[in-house]
């Protein structure tokens, strides 16, 4: 009978494990399509909102359910400076410098220009934390991030005859990589003292709070009337989206998964960015952007597995 018992509660636990195993997943994919089509609707913004304010449109109007998730889940700010100066720096990077700059950048290239630009954060933020902790990366990191760089040398350079990538577009989508680059690495530190919900609804409350005055004198530049519903619609996709739950099913994924399961499942990201480009605004895929797309992913993938730290014998991965 004991026997019977300790064999139910061990197929009960298996049971648990396999389901949130897939609402991980589940939900980490949905993650991954929020972003992945943001640079498509980013495109349907701009063709009614001026960029600059469209963007700070995107962080602004994400304060009340902010507000809400802070209120919801109790969230504390940070009870010293130096986390208080990872925090704001996350904040700023991810929810005011990046939207900004992506925004203006994509009015200016193409849609599949912009996501494989964004492909290389993940390279990015791992030079910059690497610089920040003053340590030297390991030789297939480096590999991976050379691979990774010559795909976007060859996207950058590769000007398309129909003239929507631009040099100046592409330059600040770059820019706008750097910048949230910056923030995940600003994150991570914010993350290891207050957690990842507090490092991100707090943020997106403070860098979006401090952006309204702008926003609002900005606003008297726009003729409101002339946005319609694919305006407005875009917007909250991105404010609900884009900024909110994404990032919210995201983290639930990360922790309720594992980090070595759910992260590669970002690898599609550029390929579902691309899919919309074509589905939604007819962008031609160039055989330059496909031979960038296969280096810049494969770079990707060798630089992550770089990172991982090497498999202990006899013990299993969580």
């Amino acid at each position: 009978m004991a026997f019977d018992a300790r064999m139910t509660s061990s197929s009960a636990r298996g049971a648990s494990d396999d389901t949130a195993m897939a609402a991980a997943f589940g939900l980490a994919a949905f993650a991954v399509l929020s972003w992945g089509i943001t640079p498509a609707i980013t495109a349907f913004q701009v063709t009614e909102l001026p960029a600059l304010q469209g963007g700070l449109m995107r962080s602004v109007l994400a304060v009340p359910p902010a507000l809400f998730c802070i209120w919801w889940l109790k969230l504390k700010l940070p009870k010293d400076a130096t986390t208080w100066m990872w925090l704001v720096l996350a904040g700023f990077a991810a929810f005011c410098g990046f939207p900004i700059l992506f925004t203006l950048g994509i009015a200016r290239t193409s849609t599949a220009h912009a996501a494989l630009i964004l492909a290389c954060m993940p390279v990015i933020s791992g030079a910059l934390g690497a610089m920040l902790d003053r340590r030297m990366p390991r030789p297939g990191w480096l590999a991976g991030a050379a691979i990774a760089m010559a795909g976007e040398v060859v996207l950058i350079t590769a000007r398309d005859s129909s003239g929507e990538a631009t040099l100046s577009g592409d330059l600040l989508c770059i820019a706008a990589a750097i910048i949230s680059g910056s923030g995940y690495v600003a994150g991570s530190r914010a993350t290891a003292k207050i957690g990842t919900w507090s490092t991100t609804f707090w943020g997106v409350t403070i860098a979006g709070l401090t952006q309204v005055p702008v926003l609002v004198w900005l606003a008297l530049d726009v003729d409101w009337s002339g946005v319609g519903w694919v305006g407005w619609s875009s917007t909250i996709y991105m404010v609900m989206f884009s900024t909110v739950l994404a990032y919210a099913a995201w983290y639930w994924a990360l922790n309720h998964g594992s980090v070595a399961r759910i992260a590669p499942v970002q690898f599609s990201q550029p390929l579902v960015s691309l899919v919309f480009a074509v589905l939604l605004l007819n962008e031609v895929i160039t055989p330059p952007i496909m031979i960038s797309t296969a280096t810049i992913l494969s770079g990707i993938v060798l630089a992550s597995r770089a990172q991982r730290p090497p498999k202990k014998i006899g013990s299993g991965e969580k």
